[in-house]
């Protein structure tokens, strides 16, 4: 039994409220490609060519996507550029698409959450939290209890990410306190410094940013996609538990981002 088009998009408004998104984040139905009903989805953390042939061999009626395709306003569709081509090839095969991004980061089981649980971190609270719902914010202070050695919790990011780290030494030499914002986050860190935290672990970190920290917490750096790793599984656990079609996780996906010395094969989106 399928579902209308509507009614998912509905659905994912509740659990993933338009509101608890960041102020000019785009959100919501990309592409309809002139679907009404749907029958299964394939959640993803952006949209590759990769993933929309995953889409179109498994007959996926929507994809599901953390990232936004469509962001920049738009003059022209064409496949000679990449947002051209892949919206092109959506529509051609009847495959809507709906980008949710920071909505699911302001979760509370979302991006930030998951991230810190895989860290072994309780999440005490929304490093921002949302006014209109409750528990709902954008990034978590969490905690480590016991505290850890400020190289122990290096170790367990690397574990995890599986590239090296950027960082800068904070003031303590051992750390209890965590506040995270996955993805692009370094923005943030005016409001990381009023909650006293020990460390701060985000991507996309300027070369300035590190200056202010330093001394003051650990600034780390861990990658834009590494600390959305989890941001599939988080949202298609929830949409298994709302949705009467198949929710499946997209494998194909990788990220565009190299490193030398090469990191032995993909990374792996799945905890």
């Amino acid at each position: 039994m399928g579902i209308a088009l509507a009614q998912l998009l509905e659905l994912l408004d509740e659990e993933f409220p338009p509101a608890t998104a960041v102020d000019g984040d785009v959100t919501g139905l990309q592409l309809q490609a002139g679907r009404t009903e749907v029958d299964s989805v394939l959640v993803s953390l952006e949209v590759t060519d990769e993933v929309v042939s995953e889409a179109q061999q498994g007959a996926y009626d929507v994809v599901v996507s953390f990232h936004p395709l469509l962001f920049q306003p738009l003059r022209a569709l064409t496949e000679s550029e990449r947002v051209g081509r892949l919206s092109t090839r959506l529509i051609q095969s009847g495959i809507a698409l709906i980008a949710l991004h920071t909505r699911v980061d302001a979760h509370p089981q979302g991006t930030n959450a998951r991230f810190a649980q895989a860290l072994g971190l309780r999440v005490r609270e929304p490093l921002i939290p949302n006014p209109r719902y409750p528990g709902y914010g954008m990034g978590v202070i969490a905690e480590a209890e016991p505290p850890l050695r400020a190289e122990e919790f290096l170790e367990r990011i690397f574990t995890w990410v599986e590239q090296p780290l950027r960082y800068v030494p904070g003031r303590a030499p051992q750390i209890r306190t965590v506040a995270i914002v996955g993805g692009s986050g370094a923005g943030f860190l005016p409001e990381v410094f009023l909650h006293g935290v020990d460390a701060f672990v985000t991507g996309d970190v300027k070369y300035h940013a590190f200056h202010q920290a330093w001394g003051k917490l650990w600034l780390i750096d861990a990658g834009h996609a590494e600390t959305e790793r989890f941001v599939p599984q988080a949202i298609a656990d929830r949409l298994r538990q709302r949705l009467p079609v198949p929710v499946a996780i997209a494998q194909a996906w990788r990220s565009p981002v190299q490193w030398y010395p090469l990191r032995v094969g993909p990374m792996n989106l799945r905890p």
